[in-house]
Protein backbone atom coordinates (compact mmCIF):
# COMPACT_ATOMS: atom_id res chain seq x y z
CA UNK A 1 0.00 0.00 0.00
CA UNK A 2 2.85 2.41 0.82
CA UNK A 3 4.25 1.96 -2.67
CA UNK A 4 0.83 2.56 -4.18
CA UNK A 5 0.33 5.70 -2.09
CA UNK A 6 3.80 6.96 -3.03
CA UNK A 7 3.07 6.41 -6.72
CA UNK A 8 -0.19 8.33 -6.37
CA UNK A 9 1.51 11.25 -4.61
CA UNK A 10 4.32 11.30 -7.16
CA UNK A 11 1.70 11.83 -9.82
CA UNK A 12 0.65 15.06 -8.10
CA UNK A 13 4.11 16.58 -7.95
CA UNK A 14 5.38 19.32 -10.23
CA UNK A 15 8.04 21.97 -9.97
CA UNK A 16 9.03 25.12 -11.81
CA UNK A 17 11.96 24.87 -14.18
CA UNK A 18 13.60 27.22 -16.66
CA UNK A 19 14.25 26.22 -20.25
CA UNK A 20 16.83 27.96 -22.47
CA UNK A 21 15.16 29.47 -25.51
CA UNK A 22 16.62 30.65 -28.79
CA UNK A 23 16.22 34.36 -29.32
CA UNK A 24 15.64 35.90 -32.72
CA UNK A 25 18.81 37.77 -33.74
CA UNK A 26 18.53 41.53 -33.89
CA UNK A 27 14.96 41.77 -32.60
CA UNK A 28 13.54 45.26 -33.03
CA UNK A 29 10.92 47.31 -31.25
CA UNK A 30 8.70 49.91 -32.80
CA UNK A 31 6.65 52.88 -31.74
CA UNK A 32 6.75 54.74 -28.44
CA UNK A 33 7.42 52.76 -25.30
CA UNK A 34 6.37 54.11 -21.93
CA UNK A 35 8.98 53.16 -19.31
CA UNK A 36 7.53 53.54 -15.81
CA UNK A 37 10.16 54.00 -13.10
CA UNK A 38 9.97 54.51 -9.33
CA UNK A 39 10.85 57.94 -7.99
CA UNK A 40 13.93 56.47 -6.31
CA UNK A 41 15.25 55.41 -9.71
CA UNK A 42 14.97 58.63 -11.71
CA UNK A 43 18.74 58.90 -11.91
CA UNK A 44 19.42 55.22 -11.36
CA UNK A 45 21.84 53.67 -13.81
CA UNK A 46 19.58 50.63 -14.19
CA UNK A 47 16.64 52.70 -15.43
CA UNK A 48 18.98 54.60 -17.73
CA UNK A 49 20.47 51.43 -19.17
CA UNK A 50 17.05 49.88 -19.77
CA UNK A 51 15.78 53.00 -21.54
CA UNK A 52 18.93 53.16 -23.65
CA UNK A 53 18.56 49.49 -24.56
CA UNK A 54 15.03 50.04 -25.85
CA UNK A 55 16.15 53.02 -27.87
CA UNK A 56 19.05 51.12 -29.45
CA UNK A 57 16.59 48.48 -30.59
CA UNK A 58 14.22 50.84 -32.32
CA UNK A 59 11.85 52.23 -29.69
CA UNK A 60 11.13 55.84 -28.86
CA UNK A 61 11.15 56.04 -25.07
CA UNK A 62 9.04 58.22 -22.80
CA UNK A 63 9.52 57.92 -19.06
CA UNK A 64 6.90 58.23 -16.35
CA UNK A 65 8.13 58.59 -12.77
CA UNK A 66 5.75 57.20 -10.13
CA UNK A 67 5.83 57.72 -6.39
CA UNK A 68 3.56 57.12 -3.40
CA UNK A 69 1.24 59.97 -4.39
CA UNK A 70 0.26 57.78 -7.33
CA UNK A 71 -1.28 55.26 -4.96
CA UNK A 72 -4.27 57.59 -4.76
CA UNK A 73 -7.22 56.22 -6.79
CA UNK A 74 -7.19 57.49 -10.36
CA UNK A 75 -3.85 59.30 -10.11
CA UNK A 76 -1.83 57.04 -12.40
CA UNK A 77 -4.73 56.53 -14.78
CA UNK A 78 -4.98 60.27 -15.35
CA UNK A 79 -1.24 60.61 -15.96
CA UNK A 80 -1.20 57.66 -18.36
CA UNK A 81 -4.25 59.00 -20.17
CA UNK A 82 -2.47 62.34 -20.70
CA UNK A 83 0.56 60.59 -22.18
CA UNK A 84 -1.62 58.53 -24.47
CA UNK A 85 -2.90 61.71 -26.12
CA UNK A 86 0.53 62.38 -27.60
CA UNK A 87 0.55 62.07 -31.42
CA UNK A 88 2.68 58.93 -31.29
CA UNK A 89 0.46 57.20 -28.73
CA UNK A 90 1.86 54.32 -26.68
CA UNK A 91 3.08 51.16 -28.37
CA UNK A 92 4.20 49.30 -25.27
CA UNK A 93 4.72 49.74 -21.53
CA UNK A 94 7.70 48.51 -19.53
CA UNK A 95 7.46 48.87 -15.77
CA UNK A 96 10.57 49.02 -13.59
CA UNK A 97 8.46 49.77 -10.52
CA UNK A 98 9.01 46.29 -9.12
CA UNK A 99 12.67 46.93 -8.32
CA UNK A 100 11.64 49.44 -5.64
CA UNK A 101 11.63 47.34 -2.47
CA UNK A 102 11.17 50.24 -0.05
CA UNK A 103 8.14 49.80 2.23
CA UNK A 104 4.99 51.83 1.73
CA UNK A 105 4.69 54.53 4.38
CA UNK A 106 1.21 53.51 5.55
CA UNK A 107 1.63 49.77 4.93
CA UNK A 108 5.26 48.78 5.61
CA UNK A 109 4.64 45.12 4.81
CA UNK A 110 3.91 46.12 1.19
CA UNK A 111 6.77 47.24 -1.03
CA UNK A 112 6.22 50.43 -3.00
CA UNK A 113 7.04 48.47 -6.12
CA UNK A 114 4.20 46.00 -5.57
CA UNK A 115 1.67 48.68 -4.61
CA UNK A 116 2.52 50.86 -7.60
CA UNK A 117 2.47 47.87 -9.96
CA UNK A 118 -1.07 47.14 -8.79
CA UNK A 119 -2.04 50.74 -9.48
CA UNK A 120 -0.35 50.68 -12.89
CA UNK A 121 -2.31 47.62 -14.01
CA UNK A 122 -5.51 49.30 -12.89
CA UNK A 123 -4.50 52.58 -14.55
CA UNK A 124 -3.84 50.99 -17.95
CA UNK A 125 -7.16 49.16 -17.83
CA UNK A 126 -9.03 52.25 -16.67
CA UNK A 127 -7.43 54.50 -19.29
CA UNK A 128 -8.19 51.91 -21.97
CA UNK A 129 -4.61 51.94 -23.25
CA UNK A 130 -4.14 49.73 -26.31
CA UNK A 131 -0.66 48.62 -25.33
CA UNK A 132 0.77 45.64 -23.50
CA UNK A 133 2.42 45.91 -20.10
CA UNK A 134 5.67 44.15 -19.24
CA UNK A 135 6.87 44.14 -15.62
CA UNK A 136 10.60 43.85 -14.98
CA UNK A 137 12.39 42.66 -11.86
CA UNK A 138 15.99 41.90 -10.86
CA UNK A 139 16.92 38.71 -9.03
CA UNK A 140 13.31 37.60 -8.44
CA UNK A 141 13.85 34.16 -10.01
CA UNK A 142 16.63 31.61 -10.27
CA UNK A 143 17.14 29.72 -13.53
CA UNK A 144 19.59 27.21 -12.05
CA UNK A 145 21.86 26.36 -9.17
CA UNK A 146 24.54 28.85 -10.17
CA UNK A 147 21.99 31.64 -10.56
CA UNK A 148 21.08 33.24 -7.23
CA UNK A 149 17.58 34.40 -6.42
CA UNK A 150 18.37 37.59 -4.51
CA UNK A 151 14.96 39.21 -3.99
CA UNK A 152 11.99 37.35 -2.57
CA UNK A 153 10.25 40.74 -2.29
CA UNK A 154 10.42 41.31 -6.04
CA UNK A 155 9.08 37.78 -6.58
CA UNK A 156 5.75 39.18 -5.35
CA UNK A 157 5.52 41.06 -8.66
CA UNK A 158 5.52 37.72 -10.45
CA UNK A 159 2.65 36.44 -8.32
CA UNK A 160 0.56 39.52 -8.99
CA UNK A 161 1.56 39.53 -12.65
CA UNK A 162 0.35 36.01 -13.28
CA UNK A 163 -3.07 37.06 -12.00
CA UNK A 164 -3.02 40.20 -14.16
CA UNK A 165 -2.45 37.94 -17.16
CA UNK A 166 -5.70 36.14 -16.36
CA UNK A 167 -7.79 39.17 -15.47
CA UNK A 168 -6.47 41.59 -18.11
CA UNK A 169 -5.21 39.54 -21.06
CA UNK A 170 -5.81 42.44 -23.45
CA UNK A 171 -3.21 44.69 -21.83
CA UNK A 172 -0.87 42.08 -20.44
CA UNK A 173 2.53 41.51 -22.01
CA UNK A 174 4.51 39.51 -19.48
CA UNK A 175 7.17 39.31 -16.80
CA UNK A 176 10.90 39.61 -17.37
CA UNK A 177 13.68 39.20 -14.82
CA UNK A 178 16.87 41.08 -15.68
CA UNK A 179 20.50 40.72 -14.60
CA UNK A 180 22.23 43.30 -12.43
CA UNK A 181 24.17 44.58 -15.44
CA UNK A 182 22.38 45.07 -18.72
CA UNK A 183 25.17 44.59 -21.27
CA UNK A 184 24.57 44.56 -25.02
CA UNK A 185 23.73 40.86 -25.13
CA UNK A 186 21.23 41.20 -22.30
CA UNK A 187 19.77 44.29 -23.96
CA UNK A 188 19.22 42.35 -27.17
CA UNK A 189 17.53 39.55 -25.23
CA UNK A 190 15.28 42.08 -23.49
CA UNK A 191 14.26 43.50 -26.86
CA UNK A 192 13.51 39.97 -28.06
CA UNK A 193 11.31 39.31 -25.03
CA UNK A 194 9.41 42.59 -25.37
CA UNK A 195 8.79 41.92 -29.04
CA UNK A 196 6.87 38.83 -27.81
CA UNK A 197 9.52 36.46 -29.07
CA UNK A 198 8.02 33.00 -29.56
CA UNK A 199 5.05 34.01 -27.42
CA UNK A 200 6.95 33.64 -24.13
CA UNK A 201 5.48 35.81 -21.37
CA UNK A 202 7.62 34.74 -18.37
CA UNK A 203 11.26 35.22 -19.24
CA UNK A 204 14.56 35.50 -17.39
CA UNK A 205 17.41 37.28 -19.17
CA UNK A 206 20.89 36.20 -18.14
CA UNK A 207 24.42 36.52 -19.46
CA UNK A 208 24.21 32.89 -20.56
CA UNK A 209 20.99 33.39 -22.53
CA UNK A 210 17.24 33.79 -22.23
CA UNK A 211 15.15 31.34 -20.25
CA UNK A 212 11.42 30.61 -20.25
CA UNK A 213 9.45 29.40 -17.25
CA UNK A 214 8.00 25.90 -17.38
CA UNK A 215 5.92 23.63 -15.14
CA UNK A 216 7.48 20.16 -15.15
CA UNK A 217 6.42 16.90 -13.57
CA UNK A 218 8.64 15.56 -10.79
CA UNK A 219 9.20 11.81 -10.90
CA UNK A 220 11.42 9.48 -8.95
CA UNK A 221 13.66 9.20 -11.97
CA UNK A 222 14.45 12.91 -12.37
CA UNK A 223 14.39 13.98 -8.72
CA UNK A 224 17.62 14.17 -6.76
CA UNK A 225 17.72 11.94 -3.72
CA UNK A 226 16.92 13.87 -0.57
CA UNK A 227 16.89 12.96 3.08
CA UNK A 228 13.51 11.90 4.45
CA UNK A 229 12.24 14.13 7.25
CA UNK A 230 11.23 12.33 10.42
CA UNK A 231 9.71 14.71 12.99
CA UNK A 232 11.39 14.73 16.41
CA UNK A 233 11.74 17.07 19.37
CA UNK A 234 9.59 20.17 18.99
CA UNK A 235 7.77 21.11 15.81
CA UNK A 236 6.32 24.62 15.48
CA UNK A 237 3.20 24.94 13.35
CA UNK A 238 1.82 28.41 12.60
CA UNK A 239 -1.88 28.35 11.87
CA UNK A 240 -1.69 25.23 14.00
CA UNK A 241 -5.26 25.37 15.27
CA UNK A 242 -6.76 25.56 11.78
CA UNK A 243 -7.80 22.62 9.62
CA UNK A 244 -4.49 22.27 7.77
CA UNK A 245 -2.37 22.97 10.83
CA UNK A 246 -4.24 20.38 12.88
CA UNK A 247 -3.69 17.74 10.22
CA UNK A 248 0.03 18.52 10.17
CA UNK A 249 0.15 18.31 13.96
CA UNK A 250 -1.49 14.87 13.96
CA UNK A 251 0.91 13.62 11.33
CA UNK A 252 3.98 15.06 13.09
CA UNK A 253 3.04 13.43 16.39
CA UNK A 254 2.29 10.07 14.78
CA UNK A 255 5.69 10.23 13.03
CA UNK A 256 7.67 10.96 16.18
CA UNK A 257 7.41 14.60 17.31
CA UNK A 258 7.50 14.69 21.10
CA UNK A 259 6.26 18.28 21.40
CA UNK A 260 4.17 20.41 19.05
CA UNK A 261 3.78 24.17 19.34
CA UNK A 262 0.56 25.35 17.71
CA UNK A 263 0.18 29.07 17.10
CA UNK A 264 -2.71 31.09 15.73
CA UNK A 265 -4.20 34.49 16.33
CA UNK A 266 -6.83 33.13 18.73
CA UNK A 267 -4.61 30.44 20.24
CA UNK A 268 -6.38 28.58 23.09
CA UNK A 269 -9.65 30.36 22.22
CA UNK A 270 -9.83 28.87 18.73
CA UNK A 271 -12.62 26.42 17.98
CA UNK A 272 -11.78 22.80 18.66
CA UNK A 273 -8.49 23.44 20.45
CA UNK A 274 -9.36 21.46 23.57
CA UNK A 275 -10.33 18.43 21.51
CA UNK A 276 -7.22 18.71 19.32
CA UNK A 277 -4.96 19.03 22.35
CA UNK A 278 -6.50 15.99 23.99
CA UNK A 279 -6.14 14.00 20.79
CA UNK A 280 -2.46 14.87 20.40
CA UNK A 281 -1.71 14.18 24.05
CA UNK A 282 -3.41 10.79 23.75
CA UNK A 283 -0.92 10.03 20.98
CA UNK A 284 1.88 10.68 23.45
CA UNK A 285 2.97 14.24 22.68
CA UNK A 286 3.22 17.38 24.76
CA UNK A 287 1.22 20.26 23.31
CA UNK A 288 1.67 24.02 23.59
CA UNK A 289 -1.00 26.30 22.14
CA UNK A 290 -0.12 29.99 21.89
CA UNK A 291 -2.02 33.05 20.73
CA UNK A 292 0.53 34.53 18.35
CA UNK A 293 0.25 36.38 15.07
CA UNK A 294 3.20 35.24 12.95
CA UNK A 295 3.44 38.79 11.61
CA UNK A 296 4.27 39.98 15.15
CA UNK A 297 8.03 39.41 15.33
CA UNK A 298 8.34 40.01 19.09
CA UNK A 299 5.48 37.66 19.92
CA UNK A 300 6.93 35.00 17.64
CA UNK A 301 10.34 35.40 19.27
CA UNK A 302 8.74 34.81 22.67
CA UNK A 303 7.12 31.61 21.45
CA UNK A 304 10.45 30.35 20.12
CA UNK A 305 12.26 31.28 23.32
CA UNK A 306 9.76 29.24 25.32
CA UNK A 307 10.48 25.98 23.48
CA UNK A 308 11.79 23.59 26.19
CA UNK A 309 15.44 22.55 26.03
CA UNK A 310 14.49 18.88 26.49
CA UNK A 311 12.64 19.06 23.16
CA UNK A 312 14.71 21.39 20.95
CA UNK A 313 13.04 22.94 17.94
CA UNK A 314 13.77 20.79 14.89
CA UNK A 315 11.15 21.89 12.38
CA UNK A 316 8.85 24.74 11.37
CA UNK A 317 5.67 24.46 9.33
CA UNK A 318 4.19 27.80 8.26
CA UNK A 319 0.52 27.09 7.58
CA UNK A 320 -0.87 30.47 8.68
CA UNK A 321 -2.60 32.68 6.17
CA UNK A 322 -5.75 34.56 5.27
CA UNK A 323 -7.78 34.96 2.11
CA UNK A 324 -9.03 38.39 1.10
CA UNK A 325 -9.86 37.85 -2.53
CA UNK A 326 -10.72 40.59 -4.97
CA UNK A 327 -10.11 41.37 -8.63
CA UNK A 328 -7.30 43.77 -9.44
CA UNK A 329 -9.68 46.55 -10.50
CA UNK A 330 -10.99 46.77 -6.93
CA UNK A 331 -8.01 45.51 -4.92
CA UNK A 332 -6.60 47.94 -2.36
CA UNK A 333 -3.15 48.31 -0.83
CA UNK A 334 -4.81 47.65 2.52
CA UNK A 335 -5.93 44.23 1.26
CA UNK A 336 -2.43 43.54 0.00
CA UNK A 337 -1.06 44.40 3.42
CA UNK A 338 -3.40 42.07 5.29
CA UNK A 339 -2.62 39.08 3.11
CA UNK A 340 1.14 39.73 2.99
CA UNK A 341 1.35 40.17 6.76
CA UNK A 342 -0.05 36.72 7.50
CA UNK A 343 1.85 34.88 4.79
CA UNK A 344 5.00 36.70 3.70
CA UNK A 345 5.83 38.71 6.81
CA UNK A 346 5.26 35.67 9.01
CA UNK A 347 7.55 33.58 6.81
CA UNK A 348 10.24 36.24 6.88
CA UNK A 349 10.16 36.40 10.67
CA UNK A 350 10.35 32.62 10.95
CA UNK A 351 13.31 32.57 8.58
CA UNK A 352 15.23 35.28 10.40
CA UNK A 353 14.48 34.02 13.90
CA UNK A 354 15.52 30.43 13.14
CA UNK A 355 18.36 31.05 10.67
CA UNK A 356 20.99 30.08 13.25
CA UNK A 357 19.25 26.82 14.16
CA UNK A 358 20.00 23.53 12.48
CA UNK A 359 16.46 22.65 11.47
CA UNK A 360 15.51 19.35 9.89
CA UNK A 361 12.65 20.99 8.01
CA UNK A 362 11.32 24.45 7.23
CA UNK A 363 8.04 23.96 5.39
CA UNK A 364 6.03 26.76 3.82
CA UNK A 365 2.44 26.14 2.79
CA UNK A 366 2.28 28.02 -0.48
CA UNK A 367 -0.42 27.94 -3.13
CA UNK A 368 -1.19 27.05 -6.72
CA UNK A 369 -2.29 30.68 -7.04
CA UNK A 370 1.26 31.86 -6.40
CA UNK A 371 2.84 29.44 -8.85
CA UNK A 372 0.30 29.59 -11.67
CA UNK A 373 -2.16 32.37 -10.84
CA UNK A 374 -5.80 32.56 -9.92
CA UNK A 375 -8.33 35.15 -11.00
CA UNK A 376 -9.40 37.28 -8.04
CA UNK A 377 -6.39 36.19 -5.96
CA UNK A 378 -3.68 38.74 -6.76
CA UNK A 379 -2.85 39.50 -3.12
CA UNK A 380 -2.76 35.81 -2.22
CA UNK A 381 -0.66 35.01 -5.28
CA UNK A 382 1.86 37.74 -4.45
CA UNK A 383 2.22 36.51 -0.86
CA UNK A 384 2.69 32.91 -1.91
CA UNK A 385 5.17 33.81 -4.64
CA UNK A 386 7.22 35.33 -1.82
CA UNK A 387 7.07 32.03 0.08
CA UNK A 388 8.26 30.07 -2.97
CA UNK A 389 11.13 32.50 -3.47
CA UNK A 390 12.09 32.44 0.21
CA UNK A 391 12.35 28.65 0.08
CA UNK A 392 14.70 28.93 -2.89
CA UNK A 393 16.84 31.49 -1.09
CA UNK A 394 17.12 29.34 2.01
CA UNK A 395 18.12 26.26 0.05
CA UNK A 396 20.76 28.26 -1.80
CA UNK A 397 22.11 29.25 1.62
CA UNK A 398 22.30 25.63 2.71
CA UNK A 399 19.25 25.90 4.99
CA UNK A 400 16.31 23.51 5.09
CA UNK A 401 13.33 24.71 3.07
CA UNK A 402 10.40 23.28 1.17
CA UNK A 403 7.50 25.25 -0.29
CA UNK A 404 4.40 23.23 -1.08
CA UNK A 405 2.10 24.96 -3.57
CA UNK A 406 -1.24 23.31 -2.86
Amino acid sequence: RQQRDRATVDGWRYRISWKPVSETPAATLSGTWLVVVPASGVADTFAESVSAALQRHGADVVRLVADETDLAPGSLAERVREMATEPSGIGGVLSLLGVDERPCTEHPVVSRGLALTLMLVRALAEADIQARLWCATRGAVSVGRSDQLTSAVQAEIWGLGRVAALEHPRIWGGLVDLPETLDERAAARLAWALSAGDGEDQVAVRGSGAYARRLTRVTVGNESAERVWRPRGSVLITGGTGALGAQVARWAVREGAEHVVLTSRRGPSADGVSELTAELEALGAEVTVAACDAADRDALAEVLAAVPERYPLTAVVHAAGILDDGVLDGLTVDQLAGTLAAKAEGARHLHELTAELSLDAFVLFSSFAGAIGGAGQAAYAAANAYLDALAQRRRAQGLAATAVAW
